[in-house]
């Protein structure tokens, strides 16, 4: 074989290594929440005026809850101009099948499945699995963005993979999955230099959620100090003012929907933080009894705060900068709208997180090994090791 020909075929096995990893991190990703939580249709009460999918595509979902209605209005709007004769052959094709009925929208009562409904939900079905997958290539692009080897971007996209479902472990909604997406993106194009697609990004999913004006605000502080000042707010003002019309155009038109502008949760955060037990919790998120500890659990929090205290050491100031001005405004926010440990309402400062563990990706070994020699790039010994010395390290 040549080398040309050998190029080609390491290049394509790179290409089907990324493409499997991604559907198969973004299928435990997505599947992991929507068959604990779903569409949020297990609702008591007035169905149509929950905050299932249902009450959010018709606009009639309580506050604030209505205000990330914007996408399902927009896929029922889709599916209204398909015609009646349109609607029923995709209808009777769905319940034919009806496996995503079956497993992810049980909770929708009969009366309300409909094939307007049908088609909205496996219309934000699709977009979340997308969005799924086109945050997951982002986390890939900032690994190979930032140094990292072809091996350890799959291994740092694996290990984001399965550490992201856990976000969920409290509670998860649909617009989750479009809110990192959008912050993720920002921040790539951001570090691109890319201020046209990063201002897309910002205008785009700022009409997901009423609070994505704090995203601008962050990525301010992560320009480069080449990046003139007047520059910067000049880009910043532009994604402000986005922000502040899109953000009137979805809160718009609620005045009689039930629930107020926030909902405060104080008492029951301090409830929970301040409790022992809180610290020992485990969801079954990921299956049925299968049990993985809560991220404030010693067995997450030990590991995730000696990785970072490590990656933070190496991380430059401007990702330090960026990681505060993301995290301290999202902290007061969760203190008193948030709900317990639900750390998926940190998904703005899940970019910064991400750039401040890509310091630490690169030194995995030599953090956990406890050996001051341990690199990740040390070659593997293939030789049979004596079996002495493999008793001696179990041993151990």
């Amino acid at each position: 074989m040549t080398e040309k020909k050998r190029n080609r075929v390491l290049a394509f096995c790179r290409f089907a290594i990324v493409y499997v990893l991604l559907f198969v991190c973004a299928g435990n990703i997505t599947n992991s929440m929507l068959l604990k939580w779903g569409f949020r249709d297990d609702q008591k009460g007035d169905f149509a005026t929950s905050y299932s999918l249902v009450g959010m595509m018709n606009g009639e979902a309580p506050k604030p809850y209505v205000y990330r209605s914007s996408f399902p209005r927009a896929a029922k709007w889709v599916a209204e101009r398909l015609g009646q004769e349109k609607q029923e052959k995709l209808f009777k094709s769905i319940k034919r099948h009806d496996s995503l009925h079956n497993a992810y929208f049980t909770s929708v009562p009969n009366e309300y499945w409909t094939p307007i409904v049908a088609l909205v939900y496996h219309l934000t079905y699709i977009a979340i699995v997308l969005s799924t997958l086109f945050a997951l290539l982002l986390v890939y692009k900032l690994a190979r963005l930032h140094g990292l080897n072809f091996g350890q971007s799959v291994g740092f996209l694996a290990a984001f993979g399965f550490i992201y479902p856990l976000t969920f472990q409290q509670g998860g909604y649909y617009y989750d999955f479009f809110e990192l997406l959008g912050v993720l993106g920002a921040c790539y194009f951001l570090l691109k230099k890319r201020m046209l697609a990063c201002t897309l990004m910002v205008s785009i999913f700022s009409l997901n959620k009423e609070t994505f004006f704090l995203v601008p605000l962050a990525l301010f502080f992560l320009h480069e100090r080449d990046v003139p000042v007047l520059k910067r707010v000049g880009w910043l003002v532009l994604q402000l003012v986005i922000c502040v019309a899109t953000r009137h155009f979805i809160m718009s038109g609620y005045d009689e929907n039930a629930g107020g502008f926030v909902e405060f949760h104080v008492w029951d955060n301090l409830k929970f933080w301040l409790n022992p037990l809180s610290y020992l919790s485990f969801y079954n998120l990921i299956g049925k009894g299968i049990f993985t500890p809560s991220l404030e659990n010693p067995l997450m929090l030990v590991p995730l705060a000696v990785f970072f205290g490590s990656a933070w050491r190496a991380t430059p100031h401007r990702y330090r900068i960026y990681f505060f001005a993301a995290f301290l405004p999202v902290l007061m926010l969760f203190f008193f709208f948030g709900y317990r440990d639900e750390a998926r309402n940190f998904s703005i400062v899940f970019p910064a997180i991400v750039l401040i563990a890509l310091h630490g990706a690169n030194r995995f070994n030599l953090i956990f090994d406890g050996n001051p020699g341990a690199s990740d790039d040390i070659r593997t010994n293939t030789g049979p090791r004596p079996d002495v010395a493999v008793v001696t390290e179990a041993a151990r």
